[in-house]
């Protein structure tokens, strides 16, 4: 199960808050245009987001999340998927053992993120696991 953040106060995400709005207001439309903020911002941001994490930050601040969300796993140095180990099952019944003398495979999976899963197949089943697998291996985005 995934560590939980602790909740952020309005008093610590207030000075961050002012920033931004200032710079907002600063910046007006003077510049034609959308520029980027100022590093140092982003910065304090990220490091907020490594505590409290990136949705509690980006509400309280009033910066976009998809946004912060990337500039904080770049800060973090996000782990590489783990590519998985192909495993063949049988394919055609000439292969599979007899009903009565196959009582069946679990097969565990487990991604980076923490999540889990495990499945039990029936004796002489598992053509299916493999679209389940893909759809569980594919999701870690």
């Amino acid at each position: 199960m995934a560590k939980r953040k602790k909740l952020a106060s309005s008093s610590e995400l207030a000075p961050l808050r002012e920033r931004v709005e200032a710079w907002r207001e600063a910046k007006g439309d003077s510049q034609g245009g959308s520029s980027p903020m100022p590093p140092e911002i982003w910065e304090t941001t990220v490091e907020l987001a490594r505590r409290y994490g990136p949705c509690q930050v980006a509400r309280g601040v009033g910066v976009d999340y998809k946004t912060l969300r990337l500039r904080l796993a770049r800060a973090v140095g996000s782990p590489k998927p783990v590519r998985p180990t192909f495993v063949q099952l049988p394919a055609t019944v000439d292969q599979v053992a007899p009903v009565t003398t196959m009582a069946g495979a679990t097969i565990e999976l487990f991604r980076p993120d923490g999540s889990r899963m495990r499945i039990h197949l029936e004796a002489g089943r598992g053509m299916e696991a493999a679209g389940i697998v893909a759809a569980f291996l594919g999701g870690q985005g």
